[in-house]
């Protein structure tokens, strides 16, 4: 039993981390959030858990094994790593995004893999996670079981010094494949970095306690790696825990936690709702309306929910309210381009397709009489462009969005605007999808 006891721990570990996550993300959506969301309990456990691999990689790099060089490596691989993961201590240190940084990365973070890919699922995006998925599969699944069956070419990359990860690990590494690839869209390419990291630092400390026991029958050391995940799993999801109760205690950082918990929500909101799970998506859409309950997108989102559940008085009740409230902004200012296309979606979800397209011709005319009279304006473009977008003339659109970012390329929401379009005309995705991740 002693000889199998860290394969049964690694795969317990492993099917409670997936059956943990399956009833979160069914059950419990904002606690989904909390766990694959930036600066949170999910991206915390990875930092950590690379930094446990780090800490094994040096010592094990240091103390003269035979995979010194291998493990050198690895060491600055995790160190990149976990540097990248908290964006270098910038959001937690309040240090301001370099100009260069600012002006090309669509996220403004100080961070080299959204430079370079960003957060949009792009055709470079997706060539990288699936190198990485077959990476994952080649050395972690693949590589260890030719050594297993004695296959010369593997046995002699060991001999050069490139080490096996333990054959009880190939559950994480097929995990991690699989959802790096992001099947779902479902921002489980974060659970796939958890497996991946949690697996690394297993992998480390195995090697760790072999070169330490050096001369021990490793059949005997079966349960102390089992008690070594154990522990590193407490230990990481543990430390995970404390930073992020700890930041969300500093009211700078919490103020920008609840933002982005908040994005999450209405990113996640959409999300089980192309799923049908319309009733996660209502819990969701509610949590939006207690901090703004006058918000007529959220209304007009929740409304179409009630109206796939089939609840159509519910329905009805809660588009009125979304139009009752653009309507008083409309009369106050009926030359308004925001609330007219507001109105214009508004009036189309409940089948007013007369008031609907009335809405959409005053956007249209506010809007290029805008451009007219302030033709230097990025809003005015902006607001164009969106028009251009609601009437389905596409070409236009990219046109007026390209615009304002020439006239306020320092603005971000711009230039996302025009990045989701451009990637939706490329990909033919719809635009929704076109976000890769939290």
């Amino acid at each position: 039993m002693n000889r199998k006891i860290d394969a049964l721990a690694a795969y317990s570990l492993f099917l409670l981390i997936m059956a943990l996550f399956a009833v979160i993300v069914s059950c419990f959506p904002v606690a989904y959030i909390w766990t694959t969301y930036e600066d949170l309990l999910g991206e915390w456990s990875q930092f950590y858990f690379f930094a446990i691999a780090l800490f094994f990689s040096i010592r094990l790099a240091l103390a003269g094994s035979r995979f010194w060089l291998f493990f050198a490596t690895l060491a600055l691989a995790c160190f990149y790593v976990t540097g990248e993961e908290i964006s270098w201590g910038q959001r937690l240190f309040d240090i301001a995004t370099p100009d260069f940084f600012r002006e090309h990365n669509l996220q403004q973070e100080t961070n080299l893999h959204n430079l370079f890919t960003g957060p949009y699922s792009t055709l470079l995006k997706r060539i990288i996670e699936a190198l990485l998925a077959c990476a994952c599969i080649s050395y972690g699944v693949i590589y260890p079981l030719e050594l297993k069956v004695g296959w010369q070419p593997a046995v002699w990359i060991n001999m050069k010094g490139i080490p096996a990860p333990p054959a009880y690990l190939w559950p994480f590494f097929v995990g991690a494949a699989l959802l790096e690839l992001r099947i779902f869209k479902f921002n489980e390419a974060e659970i796939a970095e958890i497996l991946l990291a949690l697996a690394l630092a297993i992998f480390t400390s195995h090697y760790w306690l072999i070169h330490k026991h050096q001369g021990k029958n490793i059949v005997l050391l079966s349960p102390r790696h089992a008690a070594a995940m154990a522990l590193i799993f407490v230990v990481g999801t543990g430390l995970a825990a404390a930073t992020t109760s700890f930041c969300y205690a500093v009211p700078r950082l919490k103020t920008e936690m609840d933002a982005r918990i908040d994005s999450g929500i209405a990113k996640f909101a959409e999300r089980y709702g192309r799923y049908g799970s319309w009733q996660n998506a209502a819990g969701l859409y509610h949590l939006l309306l207690e901090k703004d309950e006058k918000s007529t997108a959220v209304l007009r989102e929740l409304a179409a929910c009630y109206q796939q559940m089939g609840q159509e008085e519910k329905f009805r009740e809660i588009n009125s309210r979304a139009i009752f409230i653009d309507m008083t902004k409309y009369g106050r200012f009926p030359g308004n381009v925001e609330t007219n296309l507001s109105l214009h979606k508004t009036f189309l979800q409940a089948g007013n397709t007369e008031r609907a397209e009335f809405h959409l011709q005053k956007a249209l005319q506010a809007s290029e009489i805008n451009v007219r009279l302030e033709p230097h304006s990025a809003s005015a473009a902006y607001w164009l462009g969106k028009s251009y977008l609601a009437a389905g003339d596409t070409g236009a659109a990219l046109r007026e969005l390209a615009k304002a970012v020439q006239l306020k390329p320092q603005s971000i929401y711009y230039k996302k605007a025009l990045y989701r379009l451009s990637l939706q005309q490329q990909y033919g995705a719809d635009a929704a999808e076109l976000e890769a991740g939290g």
